[in-house]
């Protein structure tokens, strides 16, 4: 195929990412916007050695898992890419997607997926949102997000994903953009929803580090940074945190590590379960946090250490010796670094819970575990992400050495 070339082709699947994947005399071609089943005229924009990039042209015959986008940006915005698919059909195609990249990139070929929990609300699920700002003082600036593959920013009055409180705060930073009240000259802002019973979480658009945030899981308050991660999903995180707590299948007396820890998301509900409880997260500011929250629930025994991951797995673990029955990881998007999952294997725990919301680095994860002796039980998708490529997993590892 050429640069420039046009032709008719049929959408075969979906690959992680959103883009729809055609196939011409056997070179696969990714087409942005598309699903499974359409017929598309396309034309090529770009050529690789092994693959190319194509754009839609005409949607000849639309597939019966198309649907309408609602939203007036999307296309434009690079926040979602998954609107003109129907809700049901994402769902599905998240959950081939998680079997896939087990398969290619870990070799596990009987792959224990289950059905993914849907979102209660497919729209209006996120508590937090980062907009980029732009422009000179006055009326030249702008807030909103970034333009598909663009460092252009789309300036957007209402995102259909956030929680509408977010919505009401953008319109009132952007308006105080405009008039200059505020002597904002970030490059980015960091927007967190109002939930039932809080007071409201004011907009931080000053110097130095933003105040804590007040969030409530299962009726257990938390203290999380500012400008840190939470679970993006307001509908989700109970249902992910009792999916974790069903995995450790603790019975009262296991020694716990929690490693990614966070500011506690789940350590705060295993404390109470485990005989010990130690939490390992890098970011010197979620680990205060999670010593906050962790005393807060009256866990004043357990430990967190701040620092990098397998260096701490190392010295406090695998040197020591120290037992380690069930190990709970959360890592970044980008996985574990190699040495975490080596430490963490020499430290035998029975049982590993190990959630991400990267299939293909939790996939290269899983294969080192394997290799180490565990054997993959279950994994439990969450859609904690809808209208978005992005999907959460838990998955369950016991360990296999023995047997």
């Amino acid at each position: 195929m050429r640069k420039g070339e046009r032709t008719r082709v049929k959408i075969e699947d979906v690959a992680f990412g959103g883009d729809g994947v055609a196939r011409v005399d056997d070179f696969v071609l990714f087409v942005p916007g598309c699903v499974d089943a359409d017929e598309v005229d396309v034309e090529v924009v770009d050529i690789k050695k092994n693959y190319g990039k194509g754009r839609v042209i005409d949607v000849v015959n639309p597939s019966p898992f198309r649907a309408l986008p609602p939203c007036p940006y999307y296309g434009l915005c690079g926040g979602c890419s998954m609107q003109h698919i129907s809700y049901p059909h994402q769902l599905e195609l998240k959950k081939r997607q998680i079997e896939e990249a087990l398969k290619r990139i870990a070799g596990i070929d009987s792959v224990p997926v289950g059905p993914v929990i849907p979102s209660p609300e497919p729209w209006g699920w996120r508590g937090k949102a980062e907009f980029h700002v732009a422009g000179k003082e006055g009326k030249q600036r702008k807030a909103g997000m970034m333009a598909t593959k663009s460092h252009q920013i789309v300036e957007i009055e209402r995102c259909m994903i956030m929680e509408e409180s977010i919505n009401c705060k953008l319109k009132n930073f952007r308006a105080a953009l405009r008039d200059n009240s505020l002597g904002f000259l970030g490059e980015r802002q960091i927007v967190w929803a109002d939930q039932p019973g809080e007071p409201p979480v004011a907009l931080f658009t000053g110097k130095g580090k933003p105040p804590d945030i007040p969030r409530v899981v299962s009726e257990k308050r938390m203290t999380v940074p500012g400008g840190g991660f939470f679970q993006a999903n307001i509908f989700l995180a109970e249902r992910l945190v009792e999916q974790v707590i069903a995995k450790a299948s603790l019975s009262g007396g296991e020694t716990v590590v929690d490693l990614y820890g966070g500011s506690g998301l789940f350590s705060i509900f295993l404390g109470s379960r485990a005989g010990f409880l130690f939490s390992v997260e890098s970011n010197a500011e979620a680990s205060r946090c999670a010593r906050m929250n962790l005393d807060r629930c009256g866990f004043t025994g357990a430990v967190c250490y701040n620092g990098d991951v397998g260096d701490i797995l190392k010295d406090k673990f695998v040197v020591p010796k120290r037992n380690v029955d069930v190990a709970v990881l959360d890592p970044p998007r980008e996985g574990c670094n190699p040495g975490v999952i080596e430490a963490l294997a020499s430290c035998e725990p029975e049982r590993v819970v190990y959630v991400s919301c990267n299939p293909a680095t939790q996939a290269r994860d899983i294969k080192i575990l394997v290799h180490n002796g565990y054997l993959l039980e279950s994994i439990q998708p969450f859609d904690m992400f809808p209208q978005t490529a992005h999907i959460e997993a838990a998955a369950l590892l016991t360990n296999n050495r023995g047997t």
